[in-house]
C-alpha cells in the first residue's frame, strides 16, 4: 500500500491507485486507501461512499481490477455502506428496523413479515437466532386486505425474507441480517476459496445492519447469502475498517 501522506482526489486522479483519499461521516474524517470504494476512485460527489471487500479474506481488489471483473468475482464482493447517524438515538436504529415503517393503526401494521413480534423464532444458527415469517398470520393479514381493498391480495413469497438476530442484554438488538427465504436456493456453490455460480438460479441475497455506538455510525453490509456463516467476521472488518483509517 502506498504510504503517501497527501490524500489523492476522488474526483481528479491518473489512473486507478491505492493512495488515501479524505472521505467523512458526520465530524469524523477518514483517509482510505482509493480501491477499497466502490468505484476505487473515492467518495460520490454528494459525500457518501461504500467500501468493497471480497471474501473470504476481506481485503479490496487491487485497483482498477474491479473495472474489468469477472463474474466470480462480482459474486464474491461484499459491500460495506457506513453512514452517521444524529437525529434519532443510535440504539434506536436496529429496533426500528424490526418494525413497520406505519401507524400502528393502519392494516399494514399487522404484516407478519415486518414485525419480528409476530415472526417464528427457529434454532440458533452460526450464533444468531433465526425468525421466519410466519404463514398462518401472513393468510390472515392477506384476508384484512382483501376485505379492506375489495380485491385480491397477491403474495408474493419468493420476496419474503427470513431475519437473523444478535441482541444485546435481553431486549436491545446488536445485529439484523435480512435474507431472501430459506425456500430458496443459494444460487452458488463455495467450493474452497471458490464461488460457483447455478445460471438457472437467481442468487439468493443478505443485507446486514449494525451499528457502531461509541462513534455514531450505522452499517449496512450487503453479501450473498452463502456467506452468511462469516457475518461476525465481515461486522468486525467494517468496525476495523473505520478505525484503522479514521484521523479526527
Amino acid at each position: 500500500m502506498s504510504t503517501d501522506p497527501q490524500p489523492a482526489s476522488g474526483h481528479r486522479f491518473e489512473g486507478y491507485n491505492d493512495k488515501p483519499v479524505e472521505a467523512r461521516l458526520g465530524p469524523h474524517r477518514y483517509l482510505i486507501p482509493a480501491n477499497y470504494f466502490d468505484n476505487q476512485i473515492g467518495p460520490e460527489f454528494d459525500g457518501s461512499f461504500s467500501l468493497k471487500v471480497q471474501w473470504p479474506d476481506l481485503q479490496p481488489l487491487p485497483p482498477g481490477e474491479r473495472s474489468r471483473q469477472s463474474m466470480e468475482t462480482f459474486n464474491k464482493q461484499i459491500s460495506i455502506l457506513p453512514n452517521y447517524v444524529d437525529r434519532v438515538p443510535i440504539t434506536a436504529v436496529l429496533e426500528k428496523l424490526a418494525r413497520p415503517a406505519v401507524s400502528e393503526d393502519s392494516i399494514s401494521y399487522q404484516d407478519p413479515r415486518e414485525r419480528l413480534d409476530l415472526r417464528i423464532e427457529q434454532p440458533a444458527s452460526f450464533g444468531l437466532t433465526p425468525y421466519w415469517v410466519d404463514e398462518e398470520k401472513l393468510a390472515a393479514y392477506a384476508k384484512s386486505q382483501e376485505q379492506a381493498s375489495g380485491h385480491p391480495y397477491r403474495i408474493k413469497r419468493e420476496l419474503e425474507q427470513d431475519w437473523y438476530l444478535r441482541r444485546t442484554g435481553e431486549s436491545g438488538i446488536a445485529t439484523l441480517i435480512k435474507c431472501d427465504t430459506h425456500a430458496s436456493p443459494d444460487g452458488l456453490t463455495v467450493q474452497g476459496e471458490r464461488v460457483l455460480a447455478d445460471d438457472s438460479t437467481p442468487i439468493a441475497q443478505c443485507t446486514h445492519y449494525f451499528v457502531d455506538p461509541t462513534s455514531g455510525i450505522s452499517f449496512s453490509a450487503s453479501y450473498a447469502r452463502v456467506f452468511l456463516k462469516d457475518w461476525k467476521r465481515i461486522e468486525d472488518r467494517a468496525h476495523e475498517l473505520l478505525a484503522q483509517y479514521r484521523v479526527d
